[in-house]
């Protein structure tokens, strides 16, 4: 049975050591590369590389220690190993997928400035310019290939999110930042795989990503935060996603289909570590929580450390161990000092779950607080037998149920009053 508990800072750190211990065991000899999957021999950019080299970046801001295996990995190396991987025309190459596309390329970057954020080579510029012709700068929609024809969110998000991390263009960041606020769903506040797609939570948390590296204020995706928050299964995680698109290599050739699964958790988790409010708080515990519980902490040296997809088998992808050890380290970064400002954020976060607890259950506490009065109302004081069975006199007993049935109405009432109001709010916001 999964533990109810709230994750201590030991926990967090063995789990996210024993991550890294794994993707230091499935690192390929020569120069420092990872596959797709562990026990893979091929080293591949996007999916495998990438991740790897972002968890590593991630484990050493958040504590030089965890990130301890690494201590000889030279991501210059790993930089040189990625820009041979780069095209012509500025892409990048997947590798595992034979596939070069915006996607892989905002990647690569994204990547690129994990190792080295205040370097903008020649390889940056060439896919800075490269994720540029996959804009169409009528709308600010993104495709994954220059021209083509079926913008995504996916490719829209990543583009705003490598251009917001080197700073380039202002002008084209705007533009990508009123496409994606036009594709979203105005019934749920979400964002679908496509502007017409039904909203997920995986493409979400990916737009609310680049939406704060860009730096868009916090109210204008506040309705997109409660949706993810909503959307939040009751042990913790979050559903995850495919990703579909088709692109051709040229004119004669055959459409390719591409696929791309979309971690629910470790997108959701990384979205939401940033926020202060107490529910966005809420659900990063218990995301946690479940990671790792889900965690495998035993077992051979291919699963050991490591997270699998639900349907997966013994597979063991690199791109998912990567990304929840980014999204686990985000949220341990941001969490406040140890000491009197961490107990604090726990007791307010607990007192303010209360209050939650009490307004989603304001008619059962007014209905009982009701039959608590009417109750009080029916008992005869002045029957010696009542006093004889009560500690205390009757009219005591009497006015204590009273008023605690009136308190507990009252409490309800208000409770049941917040709660309209509060939803109130929340349609007025969405129209």
């Amino acid at each position: 049975m999964r533990r109810r508990r709230w994750p201590t800072e030991v926990e967090v750190n063995e789990s996210l050591a024993l991550a890294a211990a794994w993707l230091k065991r499935h690192q390929l000899p020569g120069p420092p590369t990872w596959p797709v999957s562990a026990g893979g021999d091929e080293p591949s950019l996007w999916g495998g590389t990438v991740d790897a080299v972002c968890a590593i970046a991630a484990l050493r801001r958040c504590d030089r220690d965890l990130a301890e295996p690494f201590d000889e990995l030279d991501l210059g190396a790993v930089r040189r190993w990625a820009a041979g991987q780069q095209l012509k025309d500025g892409s990048f190459n997947a590798g595992e997928f034979g596939y070069a596309g915006a996607e892989p390329t905002a990647w690569a970057l994204i990547a690129l400035h994990a190792i080295s954020p205040n370097s903008i080579e020649r390889d940056v510029k060439n896919g800075l310019a490269y994720l540029e012709s996959c804009i169409d700068t009528r709308d600010g929609s993104v495709a994954s290939t220059p021209g083509g024809e079926l913008p995504r969110t996916m490719p829209s998000a990543l583009t705003l999110w490598a251009f917001a991390l080197w700073r380039h263009r202002d002008d084209l960041r705007s533009q990508i930042v009123s496409y994606l606020q036009r594709c979203q769903d105005n019934a749920s506040a979400g964002w679908g795989v496509t502007s017409s797609a039904r909203p997920n939570p995986a493409t979400t948390a990916q737009v609310l990503v680049a939406f704060q590296a860009a730096r868009v204020p916090v109210e204008e995706f506040a309705l997109a935060v409660a949706y993810l928050v909503e959307q939040q299964r009751e042990n913790g995680r979050w559903p995850n996603s495919l990703d579909e698109w088709h692109t051709q290599r040229s004119r004669n050739t055959l459409q390719l289909t591409n696929k791309v699964v979309n971690n629910g958790t470790a997108w959701s988790l990384l979205a939401l570590a940033q926020l202060r409010d107490h529910r966005s708080r809420t659900a990063c515990l218990r995301a946690v929580n479940y990671l790792i519980g889900d965690q495998w902490t035993t077992g051979p040296d291919l699963v050991r450390g490591s997270w699998a997809l639900s349907y997966d088998g013994a597979h063991r992808h690199v791109w998912l161990t990567g990304q929840i050890v980014v999204a686990i380290a985000a949220w341990r970064s941001a969490l406040p000092r140890q000491g009197v400002q961490r107990e604090g954020m726990r007791l307010r976060n607990a007192l303010l779950t209360v209050v939650d607890v009490i307004v989603a259950r304001a008619s059962l506490i007014s209905m009982l607080g009701v039959l608590g009065a009417v109750v009080a109302l029916t008992i005869d004081s002045t029957d010696s037998g009542l006093r004889d069975r009560l500690v205390g006199d009757g009219v005591t007993f009497r006015q204590s149920l009273l008023t605690s049935g009136l308190a507990t109405a009252m409490i309800g009432a208000i409770s049941w009053v917040y709660r309209g109001v509060r939803n109130w709010q929340s349609r007025r916001r969405r129209e």
